[in-house]
């Protein structure tokens, strides 16, 4: 109820605030919600089918210009799923903010620069990883498992003609689990397009203890030729103190089509291993995809956009499966929608 409040309290002050400024600054107010019905049906005999309507998400986001230099960015999740809380457990520095994914000011120094500071997401490559969570529908172990949303600040470059960007960025660690922790991720992300081909490259510096970094090198490529695209992402993860370099990674795949303007289709697999370590390791580098994993997850669906030439709503559809130790089919039906509050 508190939160309702302050969020009705935010919308009455909002014509305040563009009166209050220099100029006539610029807002834009969304919600965005999606609700599914789900059913496991186990490969196991001995266990039972499982099925229900769930509420995955209700996000609101705030966005806007201040003046020709200042501009902000706010999401804030007012529902929070499974995944979210286990990502929770065991962090005691866990506050107000938990549930905000992200709320920075930008400064644009020039047409080239910007600099940004606030709760960011964490600069990791990947398409799989790029992808709001309210667009996933079954994802990798590392995705479900990492803690992507840090305060930190970050730099971007953006040349000339606008298709690339190159951004460096220190945040909080995503292993941080206390308030003045003292660890820190150091993050270097490219973001490319060069017409057929666009990139999600980064290289990441994690800190787990102090003075000890686990390393991500992480290519996420995107392949597009007519109505078809395929997004492949590569990620490599290797501790300074492992002697096996390539035995911590994940590979995803997701191939797109495009049937016309409001349908596409999608096939989608991955592949985590972690056998940099053994299972029984008292000490764990890598603390998102732990030693001894080896998962792999797949699946097909389809997007279907009622409205003509807008994504405001959005009805999916998928199966996927999963080489877990509990093994399901899960079958999924839902529907996502946007609802434009302001815009001005």
């Amino acid at each position: 109820m508190r939160k309702i409040c302050s969020l009705l309290l935010l919308i009455n002050l909002l014509p305040l605030i563009s009166i209050s400024q220099d100029i006539n600054p610029k807002v834009r107010l969304k919600f965005d919600t999606r609700f599914d019905f789900e059913t496991w049906v186990p490969t196991d005999s001995d266990s039972s089918t499982l099925n229900g309507i769930s509420g995955k998400y209700f996000n609101i986001m705030i966005d806007g210009d201040i003046n020709e230099k200042f501009s902000y960015n706010y999401r804030q999740r007012f529902s929070m799923n499974a995944v979210d809380n286990y990502q929770m457990a065991g962090r005691e520095n866990m506050n107000n903010f938990h549930s905000l994914d992200w709320a920075y000011l930008n400064y644009k120094i020039n047409d080239a620069f910007t600099l940004s500071a606030g709760k960011q997401v964490v600069m990791i490559g990947g398409w799989e990883y790029d992808y709001a969570p309210i667009d996933q529908y079954f994802w990798s172990n590392f995705w479900n498992n990492v803690f992507c949303y840090e305060l930190g600040a970050m730099i971007s470059y953006t040349n000339p003609d606008k298709n690339h960007t190159l951004s460096f960025q220190i945040s909080n660690s995503p292993f941080s689990t206390k308030n003045l922790s003292s660890l820190y991720a150091y993050n270097f992300i490219w973001y490319g397009c060069m017409d057929w081909f666009k990139t999600i490259y980064s290289t990441n510096m994690v800190e787990y203890e102090k003075g000890h970094f686990i390393n991500y090198i992480v290519l996420g490529n995107k392949f597009s030729i007519g109505n078809f695209s395929l997004e492949l992402d590569l990620m490599n993860r290797a501790s300074s103190e492992q002697s096996n370099f390539f035995a911590d990674y994940t590979v995803i795949g997701n191939g797109i089509y495009n049937i016309n303007n409001n349908l596409k289709i999608f096939a989608k697999g991955g592949y985590d291993q972690n056998k940099a370590q053994t299972p029984q390791e008292a000490f764990v580098y890598d603390r998102f995809v732990i030693p001894g994993t080896e998962y792999l997850f797949y699946g097909i669906g389809l997007e279907y956009f009622p409205i003509k030439d807008k994504k405001d709503v959005r009805i999916h559809a998928f199966w996927a499966s999963n080489n877990a130790d509990v093994q399901y089919n899960t079958f999924n039906i839902g529907m996502r929608w946007q609802m434009k509050v302001l815009e001005r």
